[in-house]
């Protein structure tokens, strides 16, 4: 669950520091206050998508933060993405600033949004304001029975073989189309292919040999380069190393007078010692240096090869084993596009997976549709909807598709011994938005995380309803933490406990400001009064507001 949130230069809100109960949370306040601004807080800290419009007039960046108290599995989350911090909490963290840059952190660590996104579904649920609109669209629906249901992981199983299928279906399409075209440039890259193997080049080759025929070329250039540095640096009389070692004489009689004169001395003996090295070296090279004859008629015949082939096929030297490699990778592409038998054996096996997926799934929609249906007709008749039928219809796609075989269709009766019919047809404004209710309460009672968040879910109802949906979410808080944005007097009366968001115009700010506080027995009475009775609180709406507490 949300302990702990931190906001600072987001919207209205400059800087806010807030502790969060368990339980059921209300968070009310005037039209236009800002009571939204912590859903999006907390939806941005978990990857939707940032606008620099979220940043508070005048100010460079917005600062969001939050920590939650967690469970084994998210720390195993967090533990196999070395993500974890060794404690029994988690730390999120998401920075935006003018330039339109985003950064986020998990336990410190740098995050990606994919990441942030990912771990939302182990920790909270949102229900938006607007949900009620989504149950119209059957893509909606679909989606709604696969979450009810937990099937995400046998959809995605469902989705990859479907794309396998539809990618060698494809092949075997362009196969079949090209099959005339593929075999005349098959047979000129078998063509390549065999005489380049003749030749058999390897990769580094020309480089290689290009190297060792140039140094036999200049065999003799080299041993007489060698020879006369030998004689220079230590064999003639008056070799380098014979006119340094005079030298060192005459200055070590008189390098303990001067330590400049020291330094020298020092310095040209290790001149020497770089110099005799020298000369090791280039009769070294001499002794075990032979002009190979054969050798070098080789090399050059291996490079007359080379550059006939080249000539031959229009290429640089260099190229040819490249060109070999990619010439047999691209055979064996239409070797298999030649196969018929092959692709055919692959695309049924390909088309098996996904039926026998796609069974499963479909069978777990239907079993999952049951259930689901029989709990928001329960919900229903709590929300003034006494006799009104809630029915998920699993039929069968008239083609397959990468969402499976299955068409799911949400279904409504309003009233006792009404049939259920489409429920784009029939529910009116106010009945679609108690359907949508009893479909959030029946999803969230289900749900395994920790906290729920609903944002105005409970507009357009009211009465006696509403007050039944403060219960519920009442209910939901007490194996939950419940956040609910509502304007509803009956619905706030019902929480453990009310967060009220204010706005206000502050001379030391450039812009309107909004807070968020906890209120105490004497604020809700009040603020209850404001949500009954508006800007004018009688006695009468207090009293009002006092019965509806103690309820």
């Amino acid at each position: 669950m949300i302990t702990s949130l931190h906001i600072r230069n987001f919207v209205l809100v400059e800087n806010l520091e807030l502790e969060l109960p368990r339980g059921f949370i209300a968070l009310t306040g005037q039209t236009g206050a800002g009571k939204s601004i912590l859903i999006d807080a907390l939806q941005l800290l978990f990857g939707a998508r940032s606008d620099i419009e979220f940043i508070r007039q005048g100010a460079d960046k917005s600062d969001l933060s939050a920590t939650f108290s967690i469970s084994e599995n998210v720390k195993e989350w967090l533990s196999e993405r070395d993500l974890d911090n060794g404690e029994n909490e988690l730390v999120l963290r998401r920075t935006l600033d003018r330039s339109g840059k985003s950064r986020a952190w998990i336990n410190g660590y740098q995050a990606t949004l994919a990441q942030l996104k990912e771990l939302s579904s182990h920790l909270i649920v949102i229900h938006g304001q607007h949900a009620h609109q989504s149950l119209l669209r059957k893509g909606a629906q679909l989606e709604m029975l696969d979450g009810y249901c937990k099937l995400k992981p046998l959809v995605y199983d469902v989705k990859q073989a479907w794309d396998n299928w539809s990618a060698i279906s494809a092949k075997l399409k362009k196969a079949r189309e090209d099959l005339t075209l593929n075999e005349e440039r098959f047979e000129r890259l078998k063509w390549f292919i065999s005489d380049i193997r003749d030749l058999a080049p390897t990769k580094g080759e020309w480089q290689q040999i290009n190297e060792e025929h140039t140094r036999l070329s200049r065999y003799t250039d080299i041993m007489d380069a060698c020879q006369l540095t030998r004689q220079i640096l230590s064999e003639d009389d008056t070799s380098v190393l014979s006119l340094i070692d005079i030298s060192l004489d005459k200055l070590g009689d008189v390098s303990d007078t001067d330590k400049k004169l020291e330094q020298i001395y020092n310095a040209l003996n290790d001149a020497r010692e770089i110099i005799d090295t020298a000369s090791d070296d280039a009769e070294h090279y001499l002794s075990r240096t032979d002009f190979d004859e054969d050798r070098f008629h080789e090399l050059d015949d291996r490079i007359s090869s080379y550059l006939d082939m080249a000539r031959k096929y229009h290429l640089e030297p260099e190229e040819l084993f490249d060109e070999m490699i990619a010439a047999q990778k691209k055979a064996d592409e239409f070797e298999e596009l030649g196969n018929l038998d092959s692709l055919e054996t692959k695309l049924k096996e390909a088309k098996g997976l996904y039926d026998k997926l796609a069974g499963e799934l479909s069978k777990a929609r239907k079993k999952g549709a049951v259930v689901m249906s029989r709990q928001i007709t329960k919900a229903m008749q709590t929300l003034a909807m006494d006799g009104g039928q809630f029915e998920i219809s699993v039929g069968s796609l008239d083609r397959p598709s990468s969402h499976g075989i299955d068409s799911v269709e949400f279904l409504v009766a309003g009233h006792s011994g009404a049939n259920p019919r489409p429920l784009i047809k029939v529910a009116s404004g106010g009945e679609l938005a108690r359907i949508s209710l009893a479909v959030a309460v029946t999803d969230s009672a289900t749900a395994t995380v920790d906290t729920l968040i609903f944002d105005e879910v409970d507009s357009g109802i009211g009465g006696a309803v509403a007050e039944t949906v403060g219960h519920l979410l009442q209910e939901l808080g007490k194996h939950q933490q419940v956040l609910c944005v509502t304007h509803l007097p009956q619905v706030a009366s019902c929480a453990d406990c009310q967060l009220k968001i204010e706005k206000f115009n502050s001379p030391l700010t450039v812009a309107p400001t909004s807070r968020v506080y906890q209120l105490n027995d004497k604020q809700r009475i009040e603020e209850i009064a404001r949500m009954l009775g508006g800007h004018e609180i009688t006695e009468t709406t207090l009293k009002h507001a006092l019965e509806m507490l103690s309820k």
